[in-house]
């Protein structure tokens, strides 16, 4: 059991008040009126209130003596951390030439009365290319091909797209010239209505391009207007990066896409005969790119170095985000003629007297140099460069932000900020994500005594999980599996932080970004055994929709339980606040029918519960697939909730 925290002294307002009225009649007998209305009472009052910050403030020592402790430990809150988005640029009109979004380029949301905007600015330069058609084929199986490009350059040509009578894995493909990595691509496709069979609004087609050793990845179609090749249309294709070149059926292009016939789904019609090309004409409408909440500070004088050692300086922004190779400081001589770069580090205890070395503490927004320490022999021994005094110290650039509010809806990103030529708008196809609030205390407290424990060293489960959580404040569970195959991979699965834990989780909601599973991984691979290496992976979920029947108390309000029940089931199959203690469906614990029905009876309102069935699907978004009364997970499982389906019935 935990020493309890004594409280230094616990009397509130009144009792103060009170003890000061009981002492009147010894110090002051001829004080007898001890009414509100008395100006001696609204005196006593005044300083019974002045007295009670005072041991407000007393009762804070040991919480202040904690956090103190916590520093010299070494454990500091972790900052916000920064959204990701990827923003689409459309362009005004076809264009013949190159046209270039810059890196930096600010979007943000729109302003309200009541909401800022949220900015995020791009990564890196975004080239919208200028595509060429230069060679189609078409193909029955993927491995012999033939060339229709002789058909498109005839003024009366046309083709047929696939077989005759068309089956899966028919493919039509178009080798294009250009660098079209990240660009939006149309195709203008003039058809003949002889694709007979399919339905125009849900064709059994697919669009993909090729990645070189990664083969064909399927590309998002933003628009298609031609009906599963039926009508003269266009086709809007967002390609993806990483695009190369190849070479099929003896033909090389710099890029290659291709439209597939997929396998019909349940009652999908299929194709009875052939699509007919008659046309078909490129041009790019734009690209996509991604990009961070952040607003970009650059050249930023932080002051003049005194030439003492551990200065601090404090920049304009806080919190900040962490830094890109380039994002470093400057130290410029005091006539201005000599200019040094220095290197951040996280502490100083390597750094030599000659290191130009610097740390940051990105809550604060505080810039650092080398403390100077006394060892026991008296001598000052210097951890770090000093900066010349006289020296100006500048940044040359850094980016602030961050924070769960940049968890943007998609299509809420609009607004751009700098005009740029033959760009007509922007918005963000998807959700932003991976935002998250700076860490508060109470997690840094909770994670302290295993931080002690393991001593900067991974070797437990406990420990991997612990120093996952304790490598961003991203996520908000891990669960350690153990070394997986030969031995040597400790596979950690986690679960991210998520603004406002919402009671409907998507699979989007809950796959951590890439970027944040590599910063886990070197985290973790910093501080595990040179046996060992960590990989970080999103937990399994399983979705579960559950079709209950209750019949409510008779005189209840059969709407108000049916919500109630359903609040309740809700809250249950949470991965972040459900399971039975509340904080977090367990990893790989299964769920059976039986335990929701003292959890639906205990609905304020339930008379009694009649069935319960669990339906489960492997996301939000899809159709169940298969019932029951129990559902099994595997060991890194989590449960979450589908829509569920109550019906009340009106007791007698």
């Amino acid at each position: 059991m935990a020493l309890p925290t004594p409280n230094l002294d616990d009397r509130s307002f009144q009792s103060i008040v009170d003890e000061a009225k009981s002492l009147i009649p010894r110090y002051c007998p001829e004080w007898t009126d001890h009414n509100l209305s008395d100006p001696g009472i609204t005196l006593m009052e005044l300083f019974a209130w002045m007295t009670e910050l005072i041991l407000y403030r007393l009762n804070q020592v040991p919480e202040k003596n904690y956090i103190k402790f916590l520093e010299l430990l070494g454990i500091n809150l972790l900052p916000p951390r920064a959204a990701n988005a990827e923003l689409t640029f459309r362009l005004s009109a076809p264009q013949s030439q190159k046209v270039m979004i810059p890196k930096g380029t600010e979007v943000a949301t729109v302003r309200t009365e009541r909401e800022e905007s949220v900015v995020f600015t791009t990564d890196r330069d975004l080239e919208i290319d200028v595509p060429t058609l230069v060679e189609c084929l078409a193909t029955s199986e993927g491995e012999a091909f033939e060339s229709r490009m002789m058909a498109l350059e005839l003024p009366e040509g046309e083709f047929l797209a696939f077989d005759p009578k068309p089956r899966p894995d028919n493919a039509l493909l178009f080798g294009l010239g250009g660098d079209l990595g990240g660009n939006t691509l149309a195709l203008g496709i003039d058809c003949k209505i002889e694709g007979i069979g399919v339905s125009p609004e849900y064709p059994p087609l697919t669009w993909e391009a090729w990645c070189g050793e990664r083969g064909w990845l399927p590309t998002e179609a933003l628009r298609d207007t031609t009906g599963g090749l039926n009508l003269n249309g266009a086709v809007e294709l967002v390609l993806p990066e990483g695009l190369a070149g190849g070479e099929f059926g003896g033909k090389y292009a710099h890029c290659w896409i291709r439209c597939r016939v997929l396998e019909p789904g349940p009652n999908q019609p299929f194709y009875e005969s052939s699509p007919r090309i008659k046309g078909v004409n490129v041009h790019s409408a734009g690209g996509s790119v991604s990009a961070t909440q952040a607003t970009e500070v650059k050249g930023e004088i932080l002051g003049i170095s005194e030439g003492k050692p551990g200065q601090s300086f404090q920049l304009r922004n806080s919190p900040i985000l962490a830094r890109r190779p380039e994002e470093t400081i400057e130290v410029i001589s005091e006539n201005g003629k000599e200019v040094e770069t220095w290197q951040e580090v996280e502490d100083f205890a390597n750094s030599g007297p000659d290191d130009r070395h610097f740390g940051c503490d990105n809550a604060q927004g505080l810039v650092r140099f080398g403390p100077a320490i006394r060892e026991q022999d008296g001598t000052l021994k210097q951890f770090g460069a000093i900066p010349p005094k006289g020296s100006q110290i500048r940044f040359i650039s850094y980016r602030c932000g961050g924070g769960a509010g940049g968890n943007v809806a998609a299509g809420t990103l609009t607004v751009l900020k700098s005009s740029i030529p033959y760009v007509a708008g922007v918005t963000n196809r998807k959700s932003a994500r991976g935002g998250a609030d700076l860490e508060n205390l109470e997690r840094a407290k909770l994670l302290a005594p295993k931080f002690l424990r393991a001593r900067n060293r991974a070797v437990t489960a406990e420990d991997f999980e612990a120093f996952a959580l304790r490598a961003t404040s991203g996520i908000a569970r891990a669960k350690c599996l153990g070394a997986v195959g030969s031995g040597d991979v400790v596979t950690v699965c986690v679960v991210p932080a998520l603004n406002g834990s919402p009671e409907l989780l998507t699979k989007q909601n809950l796959t951590l970004h890439q970027e944040v599973k590599k910063e886990i991984e070197v985290y973790l691979n910093e501080r595990c055994l040179l046996t060992l290496s960590a990989s970080v992976q999103d937990a399994e979920y399983i979705w579960v929709t559950v079709e209950a029947e209750i019949q409510a108390q008779p005189g209840r309000d059969l709407k108000r339980v049916r919500e109630e029940a359903e609040k309740s089931l809700y809250r249950y199959l949470h991965p972040l606040k459900g399971g039975p203690s509340g904080d977090g469906w367990p990893f790989g614990r299964g769920l059976t029918s039986f335990e929701l029905y003292p959890l639906l009876q205990r609905v304020e309102g339930v008379g009694s519960v009649s069935k319960i069935i669990l339906w489960t699907h492997s996301d939000l978004e899809e159709k169940p697939s298969d019932k029951g009364d129990r559902v099994e997970l595997p060991k890194a499982g989590l449960i979450c909730s589908g829509h569920h389906r109550v019906t009340v019935i009106q007791g007698i």
